[in-house]
């Protein structure tokens, strides 16, 4: 009935149901998953058939034989049901610790909170007033009023503990009732008291147990331990509390000091006393101080104490109501202390660090994680099977020997989904609110100052480029090479080179410039990402809000640009008329202005003759020039088509006149005909032919819309449309032919006729 002092903070109190001396059995009383060495009596052992059990009693070996019997957890998990409560993380302890794992209890639930029909009264009360106040009324041991108490209580906000005295009292009468139900007179309960228990005991645990004696007497015997436990604490505390009260009446230690005694005089030195033998092994390091390698770390402080570590971590995983996490943390502790800091112990409350384990996925308590260079490599969960086991997993860990068995492709792709969670989790606690202001602000008032800068022609495609670079690192911030930039690469010189609104925005998220690059992060294995990705997310939301600004800004340089480029083209075309100019008046300067530079053709060839004569020189020597006879009997004529000249070499005056004379100066191009048979067919084919072309037959009709008056003298026909709308007729006959071609035409017309031949 004493157990409610010694469990009063541990959930499992709420397991001790109705009688409450079922609290004392041993999973029950101690920690969840730690197993109560068995009794050395001839009886089961506490906890009923999980425990090992002697078979020095008859009854003993028949509660052995009979499988199909409820187990006590069993039973009182029943009794639970009856009075309104809920067994521990589901019915028959299927929520229980197995094996050393303890599963995580669902969010927003108590792993020891047990339900009740009612809602518990938010009242604070003194337990022990409480207590004789309900064994007063129901006339019951004060010892069994706490216990009942300590079971139906429940801690409420704050770790503060919560009493319902109405579920207090309810189980109390429950117990009342069945222990009226078996009879003080009965076989049973006079065989336990002959044993030397309490009648009133005796017929308790009978009832509670469904009259199995072995399960009666285990509740029994426990109860005799457990208060024997509890009035040993009460010795020692009372031996404690003596002490104490000696030390406080003793007074201080009073120091003789010799009247001639001086300070000042040098003594002989004492011999340094002998330091006493290290019992440290050979080869073992200096053991570590605790508070240097074992650390209890919040969601801020995981960034820093365990991905930043420079050593390897044990990353614990804990609750305060895990039975398995009490054994196992002092054990990962005194590791950390006795390696010397070769690795340190990070251990986290998973009920108070939610996010943690959120990320984590932990799904059972305790789970360890082994973090190296700030990534997961291993895990295990419960308590380590072997000394081997544990061995190995710390071998692996340092990277002196690989995992037995191996790590399998499947965990080292969910290892590293777990470790790029927790490094955003991390990251995310421990950049505060206030400085995401602040990054943010600054970051948009350089990217402001980015489109006023002139110098940079892309605004959009240079803030692309820095959110690409912190894009690259939020994705993989292990690998070293996305931390650098290299300010002379082609592409980045191009788009923002080294611009300080630029610069600015990366040194705002962690970048330092060493030489020609930006450097993240230098010497660390990892870097807290949350100020990239708030830097990232701002310059995606600032692209958005300001790409017409952006535009605009783009075009206006870009019209600057072309207005410039033309400037440039027009004063470089200047220059080279200008120079073109200067070297055509340096021609004619040297060329000799009495030459005339001839291109002569005889029709019907192709082939043309340059040929340079002097201006004085005679039309003749153009015929001279191709080797053409002008006293033979073949008649040659001289056309230039472009000076409308036509001479024939019958014509002596025309012929003995200068080249200057028939103005061929400086240059022109002559066709001579050798032969003129044909000329006067020719011309009047010629004018037949222009007769001919000229010459239209028939009328046509011309037209025009309008309002006209009716009497407005006007020569045409005029047809009346209706409502005042007349068409204007004109009728005219072009049969009359066109006036003759002049001889010039004529010739001219030759020329072609003979060009088209």
């Amino acid at each position: 009935a004493g157990i409610y002092n010694q469990n009063m903070g541990n959930s499992t109190s709420k397991v001790f149901i109705a009688s409450c001396a079922v609290l004392s059995t041993a999973n029950a009383a101690r920690p969840w998953g730690v197993v109560a060495p068995p009794l050395r009596t001839a009886i089961i052992a506490r906890g009923g058939d999980d425990a090992s059990s002697s078979v020095d009693s008859p009854a003993t070996a028949n509660a052995e034989s009979s499988n199909d019997e409820p187990s006590l957890d069993e039973k009182v998990y029943a009794a639970m049901k009856k009075l309104g409560m809920s067994p521990p993380e589901g019915e028959n302890g299927e929520g229980e610790c197995k094996d050393g794992v303890c599963p995580m209890p669902e969010a927003g639930q108590s792993p020891s909170a047990a339900t009740t029909s009612e809602e518990l009264p938010q009242v604070e009360q003194d337990p022990n007033v409480l207590a004789e106040s309900i064994a007063k009324d129901m006339n019951v041991d004060p010892r069994l009023a706490m216990a009942a108490i300590g079971a139906t209580s429940k801690f409420g906000e704050g770790n503060q503990r919560i009493y319902d005295e109405q579920a207090a009292r309810g189980m109390i009468q429950y117990e009342l009732d069945l222990v009226e139900g078996i009879p003080s007179d009965s076989p049973d309960v006079q065989k336990l008291v002959d044993e030397g228990f309490d009648p009133y005991l005796s017929r308790r645990a009978l009832a509670f147990a469904e009259n199995n004696m072995d399960d009666a007497r285990a509740i029994l015997i426990a109860d005799q331990m457990d208060e024997e436990e509890e009035e040993g604490d009460e010795e020692e505390a009372a031996i404690a509390r003596l002490r104490e009260e000696k030390q406080a009446a003793k007074g201080p230690d009073m120091v003789e000091v010799k009247a001639n005694f001086d300070p000042t005089a040098l003594g002989t030195t004492p011999k340094p006393a002998a330091s006493p033998q290290s019992n440290q092994p050979a080869g073992m390091p200096k053991p570590a101080a605790k508070e240097s390698v074992v650390f209890e770390a919040t969601t801020a402080q995981i960034q820093e104490l365990v991905l930043e570590s420079p050593v390897p971590v044990l990353l614990d995983v804990y609750a305060d109501w895990c039975g398995p996490c009490k054994v196992l943390g002092p054990a990962l502790e005194e590791m950390a202390v006795k390696a010397g800091g070769a690795f340190r112990l990070v251990k986290v409350n998973s009920d108070n660090e939610r996010p943690v384990s959120g990320a984590l996925e932990v799904t059972a308590l305790p789970t360890v994680f082994g973090v190296r260079d700030g990534k997961i490599v291993h895990m295990f969960q419960g308590m380590p099977r072997s000394e081997d086991m544990m061995k190995n997993f710390m071998m692996g860990l340092f990277g002196a020997a690989p995992f037995k068995p191996p790590v399998t492709a499947e965990e080292s792709r969910k290892y590293n989904e777990l470790t790029a969670k927790l490094v955003k989790t991390a990251g995310a606690a421990c950049f505060s609110f206030s400085a995401r202001e602040r990054l943010t602000d600054r970051i948009t008032t350089k990217l402001d100052d980015l489109v006023k800068d002139d110098s940079v022609a892309d605004v959009e495609g240079a803030a692309g480029l820095l959110r690409t670079f912190m894009n690259n690192i939020v994705k993989d911030p292990y690998e070293q090479k996305y931390r650098k930039v290299n300010l002379e690469n082609k592409l980045i010189a191009a788009k923002i080179g080294n611009n300080p609104s630029a610069l600015a925005v990366l040194k705002s998220v962690g970048f330092s410039k060493i030489g020609s690059e930006m450097v993240l992060g230098k010497g660390k294995k990892v870097i807290n990402v949350a100020p990239l990705v708030v830097a990232r997310d701002c310059i995606d939301k600032w692209i958005q809000k300001n790409r017409n600004e952006m535009a605009a800004a783009a075009r206006k340089r870009k019209d600057e640009a072309d207005r410039a480029r033309i400037q440039a083209e027009l004063e470089a075309k200047g220059d080279a008329e200008d120079d073109a100019e200067g070297d055509e008046e340096e021609e004619e300067d040297t060329r000799d202005p009495t030459a005339c530079s001839l291109k002569l053709r005889i029709d019907g060839k192709k082939k043309v003759h340059d040929v340079v004569l002097n201006e004085n020189d005679p039309l003749s020597s153009i015929l001279s020039a191709l080797d053409i006879d002008a006293s033979s009997e073949e008649e040659a004529q001289i056309t230039c088509v472009a000076k409308r000249l036509v001479v024939k070499s019958s014509d002596t005056e025309q012929m003995k006149k200068s080249l200057k004379d028939h103005g061929l100066m400086p240059s022109a191009a002559i066709v001579v005909k050798v032969g003129g048979a044909s000329a006067a067919a020719s011309a009047t084919s010629l004018k037949e032919r222009a007769a001919e072309k000229k010459k239209k037959k028939g009328s046509h009709t011309m037209q025009s819309v309008g309002i006209y008056s009716k009497d407005d003298n006007n020569k045409a026909e005029l047809i009346d449309g209706g409502g005042g709308v007349w068409y204007e007729h004109d009728i005219s006959d072009d049969e009359q032919e066109e006036p003759e071609a002049t001889a010039e035409e004529v010739e001219s017309g030759t020329e072609e006729s003979k060009n088209d031949d």
